[in-house]
């Protein structure tokens, strides 16, 4: 077959077939306030390269916008609709005009769509480091297909980009540790990965301390140079603090003083975090209505990956994994408001979700009886789950913890035909066949990569050793 002459990388085969699902989901109905908000700030910047979105004079279309001064700002961080400005850009030359009903939306959406699609195949990556390709490809379309993730990928929120480059640093980390011969170059990379997360949420921050303390400990054990490779990554990591001080100076005065802060009429930036930690962990890991274990039961397979992987050669990155997972779900458990506002599942933990994923690897690969075919049972269910949400709405009504919201809103929409994606009005009727089209193909994916895994590696016989080396960002397997 020529598909299988072209001999396309695994890591491009799982970014190509995310992509093509996702720009079948994007939402082409629904205007939403956090998307408004960011639209907003891109006209800003492309017509009056200001961060300012209006003086007295503007009339706000979103909750996410604030008055200060004078002038009206938006409340969220300003990385997303910055990196996204050259695609949403194109919307707005299409447009003509500001508005949240036209090609702008889809491009802004798009433009998450593209950075969740190289997530996903960062997932592979990151998962060579432990596992073979097969299994590091399946995990990759968990992330991909059967988490919230897919649902948020079709809409212009940050989750999706901030995991992006919350990936890249724990891939660069890795590496960094790994191979002396670049260990400057990796350590540099993973403090631009970082320093551009936090701008795009400021969470992401506290990859920071995690990845210097890991090099110092690791190096430090290893009997290792330390000090080049820790100012390679501070030197480089703490740029994003000074593009977040630079943008809070220029907008409001003072490097100290964020958008947030001046949104919520907070004190300090302790304020932010005042819910409680255990109910905030409840919230988000086992209530019905936005439990992470809810949306993506095949997380459960992490929760005893960590465990598994601790007891092997692995127990550093082990370590690393679960702190970059409690990175940030702790903070966001203690979120004054936890829930997200309205959203499918806890949007806050996309960028968390990764490092949940990955360790399921040591549970698939011991290979016990049936363990397989749970496995893929489970991120069947995340599929159906997740997968109707993506042609639906990210979005859902606010209700109490105990309301399973998917079960109340998202699916009852979808059997109506209440779907949200932009090729609804040229199908109409014929809308279950599209859908079903859709889910079906990210059911069967890994069974597709499968296939051409084992045709590839039957075609091309890879030495043992070149086999397990873990390959280069873009040159995958």
């Amino acid at each position: 077959m020529v598909f299988l002459r072209l001999r396309l990388t695994t890591g491009l085969l799982i970014f190509v077939t995310t992509l093509v699902v996702y720009t079948f989901c994007l939402n082409g109905v629904w205007a939403i306030d956090h998307a408004t908000s960011f639209l907003e700030l891109d006209w800003s910047l492309w017509t009056r390269h200001s961060f300012i979105l209006g003086g007295s004079n503007f009339k706000p279309n979103s909750v996410d916008d604030f008055e200060y001064n004078g002038n009206y700002y938006s409340a969220l961080a300003p990385g997303t609709p910055i990196l996204a400005l050259p695609i949403v850009a194109i919307g707005f030359v299409l447009d003509g005009q500001f508005t949240v009903f036209g090609h702008a939306t889809v491009f802004s959406e798009f433009f998450v769509a593209l950075t969740n699609a190289f997530a996903s195949s960062l997932v592979y990556l990151v998962g060579r480091f432990f596992f073979s390709k097969k299994i590091s490809a399946f995990l990759a379309f968990v992330y991909a297909f059967s988490t919230i993730s897919w649902a948020f990928a079709t809409y212009f929120f940050q989750s999706d980009v901030s995991a992006l480059f919350c990936l890249l640093a724990a891939y660069f980390t890795i590496r960094a540790t790994r191979h002396p011969d670049s260990r400057l170059f990796e350590c540099a990379m993973a403090g631009v990965a970082v320093a551009v997360g936090m701008f795009v949420d400021y969470i992401d921050a506290i990859f920071l301390p995690i990845i210097l303390f890991y090099v110092f400990l690791v190096l430090r054990d290893k009997k290792e140079p330390r000090v080049k490779p820790i100012l390679a990554f501070v030197s480089t990591a703490t740029l994003g603090l000074v593009l977040i001080g630079l943008y809070n100076y220029v907008n409001f005065g003072s490097p100290l003083t964020g958008s947030e802060q001046l949104y919520l009429h907070a004190t300090s930036l302790l304020d932010e975090f005042s819910y409680p930690l255990y109910l905030g962990a409840y919230l988000n890991l086992f209530s019905p209505y936005r439990g992470l274990f809810i949306y993506s039961i095949f997380l459960v397979f992490g929760v005893f990956g960590f465990y598994e992987m601790s007891k092997s050669s692995y127990k550093n990155e082990t370590v690393l994994l679960l702190a970059f997972f409690l990175g940030i779900f702790i903070p966001y458990s203690m979120w004054y408001d936890p829930s997200g506002g309205e959203g499918f599942g806890p949007r806050f933990l996309v960028a968390a979700i990764p490092f949940l994923i990955l360790p399921a690897g040591a549970i698939i690969e011991k290979k016990e009886r049936g363990m397989q075919t749970l496995a893929y049972t489970l991120y069947g269910v995340g599929v159906f789950i997740n997968g109707i949400a993506g042609l639906t709405s990210a979005v859902t009504p606010m209700y109490n913890s105990s309301t399973p919201a998917f079960l109340t809103w998202t699916l009852p929409l979808f059997l109506r035909g209440g779907m949200d994606t932009w090729w609804l009005r040229y199908v109409g009727s014929d809308w279950p066949i599209p859908s079903a089209v859709i889910v079906g193909f990210a059911l069967m994916v890994p069974a597709l990569s499968d296939y051409l895994i084992t045709r590839s590696d039957s075609r091309h016989t890879i030495p043992a050793a070149k086999e397990e080396s873990v390959p280069y960002l873009g040159t995958g397997p």
